[in-house]
């Protein structure tokens, strides 16, 4: 015999039992080939999604927000404010792999029927709904490409059923996309009639108390620094409307974005009113009287300071309820229009092959697996023979112990019996 654990050590090992693997591999190749052959064919159709846009439109701004915003198209699309390093494809990414879709798609495609899930889902719904959505799932993958392109593969024992389910996939999807986008555009409209409102009481006692001081005294006429002053203290007026409704967007979850940003905005209005208050009375806060302004009330004569102050709130209620009626307009079309569809790159089609069973790699693998196995064998046999024959004592030893482990077992079934 040739020296151990050499190549050609093995290599002699190999052809001396060249005959007992040919008959192995033959014997284990042979039913495998065949049963391939017996496997169901499947056919995997893929589509594949666009990167959703960041709905946006250029539009008027309504309080200093666009409309886009008060109809949540803020932060990326359909009201979503989205964490750190998210984007629109990762919201979508979870709506495809969601219950709710999954379900749908099964409902509407009769995929319960096809799975032979009919008498348990008729029996017990929940737990019919259940089998088929995990078998739904073993059969359905969606990816998501560095790029942001979105891969929805749909896998069934008919090519023409896959690409129903994969159409119905993008139909769902779609849909919920468009009711989400509709309900916070309609949430937006809600407010903004609401916020229109408010405007038009504000512009209204503004034009009584202006109309009922112009009665009494007259229209009173102002300076060039006056008006400047009535411009300054409208644009502050203005500013803090603005901050208060974007603050009071956030909260009632029209803006999507956080409650920081709330709190950041009511503290800056807060810091505004401050402001105004300290020009409309000349009266600074503790720690504050060097920011007073020149033009204070001792600069003007009373009558003539509380004239420009009505007319700064008429000019500021005025502008207001203009802004907010064209948004309030703009919102109502933007939820009459039709929202913006899922955009397909690739659409489901005949994939032309099957795509299962891939019987050239199964042979490969079962060839591989077999032959690694089956020398693994050759080496344990030809070891064994080779201690017995060369090494008598320490066979005895090992073929001792054997002996106990079987007397063992023995022990142990007789007991059981």
């Amino acid at each position: 015999m040739l020296p151990a654990r050499t190549s050609s050590w093995y290599l002699f090992v190999l052809l001396r039992n060249r005959w007992f693997l040919f008959r192995a591999l033959l014997l284990i190749m042979v039913p495998t080939v065949a049963i391939t052959f017996l496997l169901d064919k499947k056919y995997t159709v893929a589509t594949t999604l666009m990167p959703p846009e960041i709905q946006q439109d250029m539009g008027l701004a309504a309080l200093g927000m666009g409309v886009s915003e008060f109809t949540g198209f803020f932060s990326g699309g359909m009201g979503f404010s989205l964490p750190l390093m998210s984007t629109m494809s990762d919201v979508y990414l979870e709506i495809l792999q969601s219950r709710t879709l999954v379900e749908a798609v099964i409902l509407s495609t009769g995929y319960i029927e096809r799975s032979e899930l009919t008498e348990k889902y008729e029996a017990d719904p929940d737990l019919g709904l259940y089998w088929a959505r995990k078998m739904f799932r073993s059969n359905y993958s969606v990816s998501l490409t560095p790029s942001g392109f979105l891969i929805v593969e749909v896998t069934t024992g008919d090519p023409w059923y896959s690409v129903e389910v994969s159409e119905r996939v993008v139909a769902v999807l779609d849909s919920i996309n468009a009711s989400i986008s509709l309900s916070r555009a309609t949430l937006a409209r809600e407010y903004l009639e609401l916020r229109s409102a408010a405007a038009e009481s504000l512009l209204s006692s503004a034009t009584v108390d202006l109309r009922s001081f112009e009665q009494q005294y007259g229209i009173v006429l102002l300076d060039q620094e006056m008006g400047a002053f009535i411009q300054s203290l409208t644009n502050l007026k203005q500013r803090y409307m603005e901050l208060l409704s974007q603050a009071g967007a956030i909260r009632s979850g029209i803006a999507g974005s956080s409650s920081a940003a709330a709190l950041l905005k009511e503290r800056e209005a807060a810091n505004l009113l401050g402001v105004i208050e300290m020009l409309e009375t000349g009266i600074a806060p503790p720690g504050y009287e060097e920011m007073l302004p020149s033009i204070s009330v001792d600069a003007f004569p009373e009558i003539q300071f509380q004239y420009a102050r009505l007319q700064a709130n008429y000019e500021m209620s005025l502008e207001l309820a203009g802004v907010i009626s064209v948004s309030l307009q703009q919102a109502i079309i933007e939820e009459s229009r039709e929202q913006h569809p899922v955009r397909v790159l690739d659409p489901p089609m005949h994939p032309g092959w099957k795509s299962r069973p891939k019987r050239l790699y199964i042979w490969l693998e079962v060839f591989a697996v077999a032959c690694l196995f089956l020398f693994g064998f050759l080496l344990v046999r030809e070891n064994y023979f080779r201690m017995k024959q060369e090494k008598p004592e320490e066979w005895s030893r090992w073929n001792g112990l054997f002996s106990e482990i079987r007397g063992d077992l023995t022990m142990k079934k007789k007991k059981g019996s």
